[in-house]
């Protein structure tokens, strides 16, 4: 038996390629309904779509331009090559679980991890015997706490409101220099997920960025929530334990979106078990790293150099690069941003010194 702990995109998709192999595969959710409760801004790149199909089910907007701000009120607009999509997380995670459920997985939801003692889990107040224990838990995993895999993790904060404004349905906006970053995400022309991602006081720099750009919008909700930072030596399996998604850190540290990451590590684990850390480091974890890196150069930033990067960047031959390349996957990107613009090597000596 596969236990699967955590009904998110990662464990959800995992359970449903399990499935299909005719794998005996049990998931274990905390809450009583999957994708609950939210804590996500939603926007995913094209990449998706390479991995499974779109559907209108959990479809709530497609966008395909970008506003970049600096801290002086300049801007950076781009044009996507492909559509970004934005979707309800909750009906997301949803299609997923049924996907799974389809293949043969089985589901146990508002079964609570407690731990486990070799392969003897504890869901509730319940003893189960498990072959194969899979942390796709969160952030705050307790099956890496309990296999000793927790690899001192450290965090950031996303604080996030739903509002009520006016906006282009059609373009995202990011703010460089509130907290790490912030952003309002379009869910329409009159509503839209605006937050921001910090390493403290996420509710101040929420603040700033409501007052500097919907200063009188009605909240609909909140959604705070912490984000792992991606750990390169995170232990990903252990004997017969394994951890994907969040709970092993597979989030990329430029804009702390792990969706992609986390479902492509689900591939690599079902393709083959015995050797995933190995592989998923070689194949998911280059690009993490490489958006670690990039974070490290852009938390030493001046209010001044993100100035002097948004007017950079409004060059034609490095706004084509934005446009046409996954944000996914830095290690296919950088070097074309180099070539374009060799200055851009300043901003890379802030990860030495």
């Amino acid at each position: 038996m596969i236990s699967v702990i955590g009904a998110g995109p990662s464990g959800n998709y995992l359970a449903y390629l399990l499935a299909k192999k005719n794998e005996d595969v049990h998931v274990y959710e905390d809450h009583k309904e999957i994708g609950v409760p939210i804590q996500c801004t939603g926007i995913i790149t094209p990449e998706l779509e390479t991995i499974i199909p779109i559907k209108k089910s959990f479809l709530t907007n497609k966008i395909n331009q970008a506003k970049i701000y600096s801290p002086n009120g300049n801007s950076l607009h781009v044009k996507f090559a492909k559509e970004d999509v934005i979707v309800n997380r909750t009906k997301f995670d949803s299609h997923l679980g049924e996907m799974a459920k389809k293949a043969g997985a089985t589901y146990h939801l508002g079964k609570r991890f407690q731990d486990n003692k070799g392969k003897k889990m504890k869901i509730g107040e319940e003893f189960i015997e498990t072959d194969i224990l899979v942390g796709a838990d969160g952030p705050f995993s307790r099956v890496a706490k309990s296999n000793d895999m927790w690899c001192d993790r450290k965090f950031v904060t996303g604080n996030q409101v739903t509002v009520e404004v006016d906006c282009d349905p059609k373009l995202v906006e990011f703010w460089l220099g509130i907290g790490l970053f912030g952003w309002l995400v379009p869910e329409s022309d009159s509503v839209a997920r605006v937050g921001i991602v910090s390493y403290d006081q996420p509710d101040k720099y929420l603040q700033k960025l409501v007052d500097r750009r919907c200063p009188k919008a009605k909240t609909i909700s909140k959604e705070p929530g912490a984000i792992p930072i991606y750990n390169p030596k995170q232990t990903l399996q252990k004997d017969f334990v394994y951890l994907i998604g969040d709970a092993a850190t597979q989030v990329k540290a430029t804009s702390y979106g792990g969706i992609v990451h986390g479902m492509r590590a689900a591939e690599v684990l079902v393709r083959d078990m015995k050797h995933y850390q190995k592989n998923c480091r070689k194949e998911v974890g280059r690009d993490l790293y490489l958006s670690l890196l990039i974070r490290k150069a852009m938390d030493r930033f001046s209010q001044e150099e993100y100035n002097d990067l948004v007017e950079m960047f409004n060059q034609e031959k490095l706004k084509r690069v934005l446009e046409t390349k996954s944000r996914d996957y830095p290690t296919k990107f950088v070097l074309d941003l180099l070539l374009a613009q060799p200055r851009l090597l300043k901003f890379g000596t802030k990860v030495l010194f």
